[in-house]
Order: C-alpha cells, then structure tokens, then sequence
C-alpha cells in the first residue's frame, strides 16, 4: 500500500467514523433529553444561573448538545469559571452540581466524552486530509 493510498482510505475511513460519531451521539443526548431538562429544571429551581452559551445552545438543537452540557461537567470537576468579567459562577452552582448522585450526570459524562472522542477524529480527518490534498496531490 503506497502513501498515497494510506491517506486515501484514512481520510474515507475518517469521515465514515466521525459521521456515525455525531449521529451516535447526538442519538445517545437525545435519549436522555428528558433527564437533562429535569436536571435544568432542577437546577433553575435552586435558584442557580445558567450561563449564557447554556441558554443559547438549549435553542439551538442537536446542534449544540456538547455546549449544553460542557458547563455542568465543568462545574462538576469545580473549574472555575465566569460568567463575566466581573462575576463569578457561584459556589451554589459547583455544590448544586457536585452534590448529584453519579447516576443522574453519567450519561452527560458520557456523552460528553464521546463528543471529545468526535472531534479528536475530525481533527485526525483534517490532518489527513491536509496530507492528501497538498502533500499527496
């Protein structure tokens, strides 16, 4: 198999891959889309502020389900954020989120990690592709 090929069928393998990624994962946060309102609800009944990209992205479809979702996980792994310049995310937010059971926020650890997963693939396909079309050709 010559380098031209390798980097031929890697790049269709590639885009095959990261096709049925997104739509495996977009399928899996659909499956669950009753548990992440029930969490929002949850959460905006404490009294808890959602960031803006969390707002915007709950319009936004299966567009954005990994932004839906980046914010929570973030809080729960208590990386410290802001919602502006001047105002941080409040400690009540990082408890709140913390604080829940492993079984209610394993499926967003999940589906997040399979969007990581995604976009490290698409990031192999450009690679790739980069090498086909102007190293190769």
């Amino acid at each position: 198999m010559s380098l031209y090929d390798f980097f031929m069928y890697g790049c269709l393998f590639l885009s095959a891959l990261v096709i049925v990624m997104h739509i495996y994962a977009a399928c899996y946060f659909k499956a669950h889309q009753g548990a992440y309102q029930d969490f929002i609800d949850r959460y905006q009944k404490a009294g808890l502020q959602l960031d803006l990209t969390t707002k915007f992205a709950n319009n936004l479809g299966f567009y954005a389900n990994y932004q839906k979702i980046a914010f929570f996980m973030n809080l729960r792994k208590g990386r410290k954020m802001r919602f502006s310049q001047t105002e941080k995310v409040s400690i009540r937010a990082y408890d709140f989120v913390q604080q829940q059971p492993q079984e209610n926020v394993a499926w967003m650890e999940k589906t997040l990690h399979l969007y990581q997963f995604t976009f490290c693939m698409t990031f192999a396909w450009v690679f790739f592709m980069s090498i086909f079309i102007y190293v190769l050709n």
